[in-house]
């Protein structure tokens, strides 16, 4: 399990794997493939699905040591940072090294867009097609989920991605459509046009997403170009970014292949540049992934700000600012207010209380005996028998 590997080895916590690629997620398939390029057998991949593990709550994250590092573009520029503060151990780990700072300034507006747009195509397909969704992703999903999340997180997870590919106009689900109450003979009438009419909706909905994803793919088309990489013929993070969304637009077996046959039919040199990306990391001749299981607990079914102990399994991150530690140092602050204005009160108020809860008793014990005719009696020890029998008496 991922709590044996020793602390001072890389830990890359991605989305779990599916159609024979490392993992469903784009961004986190580009981390496992980056780090296999630049530190291959020198990290674990695990396997996760609660991304409250993470400092940011998404997936991937890295851990190394007392770091932990979200995001593609973080864990990159981390990784790349390891040739420079344990190089013998990491010599090759800045893939980019090569690239003059212009070219890196090109390389990091390149690696954004990839992610803002590819990365919005591949959900499109993945989660917008309903057709896609029943018939693949779903059923992939409740593969990787525990008992009983596979119920309910999958659809959670759509739900997640609709408001962003409805505002980029890749949403490909049909409206809903309200059933009103027909007789046999008009439900027989109107099927088939029914079915025309939907027939109809899918083409034209086809026909939108891609019409919105060609300009994507032209983009990246001209980029590649008929070059084996982006960069000097050499492999850079760029390439890594683009093969790892391209593949997942192409490898899983699509239902509804919309996009999978736009970029296989339309953008071969999109598709020989995967290849050839996928070949360099992950192919036969490369070093073996070492991937393992996150382990699940009972906590795992809810969300970590429920629970103080279930925040502290997560990895120690980077360094505060200056803001946080004064929020830390205000939040302590107020909590030692809160201590003192107690002590406080019960070291000068309670016993003044105490003192008049005597007084109010002892009130009560007089008006007991001047009600029995006991007053010119001796004192007597307080009975709280009587009391009761008094207060019975004074309410019949």
């Amino acid at each position: 399990m991922a709590h044996n590997i020793p602390a001072e080895e890389v830990k890359l916590y991605v989305w779990p794997g599916q159609w024979d690629l490392p993992s469903y997620d784009p961004y986190s398939l580009g981390a496992i493939m980056y780090l296999q390029l630049a530190i291959p057998g020198k990290f674990h991949v695990i396997e996760c699905t609660d991304p409250d593990l993470s400092p940011s709550g998404q997936l991937p994250f890295l851990v190394h040591e007392q770091e932990a590092v979200a995001s593609y573009p973080s864990i990159i520029r981390y990784v790349a940072g390891l040739a420079q503060s344990d190089k013998s151990t990491y010599p090759g780990a800045d893939v980019d090294s090569f690239l003059p700072t212009s070219l890196r300034s090109q390389r990091n507006a390149w690696v954004a867009h990839v992610e803002a747009n590819l990365g919005n195509l591949v959900a499109s397909a993945l989660f917008a097609s309903e057709e896609n969704w029943e018939g693949l992703t779903l059923k992939a999903l409740a593969t990787i989920f525990p008992v009983p999340q596979k119920y309910y997180v999958p659809s959670k997870l759509r739900e997640a991605y609709q408001p962003r590919l409805e505002s980029a106009g890749l949403w490909s689900q049909l409206p809903p459509v309200e059933e009103k109450k027909k007789t046999p003979f008009e439900k027989e009438l109107r099927k088939r046009r029914a079915f025309d009419t939907k027939k109809v909706q899918q083409t034209f909905i086809r026909e939108k997403i891609v019409a919105k994803a060609k300009p994507t793919l032209d983009i990246y088309d001209r980029l590649v170009g008929s070059n084996r990489y982006i960069f000097e013929d050499r492999i850079s993070s760029l390439d890594v970014a683009l093969a790892a969304n391209i593949l997942l637009l192409t490898k899983p077996p699509y239902p509804d292949a919309t996009i999978k046959d736009l970029v296989t039919a339309s953008y071969p040199n999109l598709m020989a540049h995967a290849q050839h990306v996928e070949d360099r990391i992950l192919g036969s001749n490369t070093l073996p992934l070492k991937t393992e299981r996150h382990s699940y607990s009972l906590w795992s079914l809810f969300p970590s700000t429920l629970f103080s102990f279930r925040t502290a399994r997560r990895p120690q991150a980077a360094a505060k600012t200056d803001e946080e530690r004064h929020i830390g140092h205000m939040r302590w602050g107020f909590a030692g207010l809160v201590v003192g204005v107690v002590c406080a009160y019960m070291a000068v108020l309670a016993p003044s209380q105490l003192a008049l809860a005597a007084r109010v008793m002892e009130q009560r014990r007089l008006e007991r005996k001047i009600y029995r005719g006991e007053v010119d009696g001796e004192d007597e020890e307080y009975d709280e028998e009587e009391d009761d029998e008094y207060f019975g008496e004074e309410a019949t």
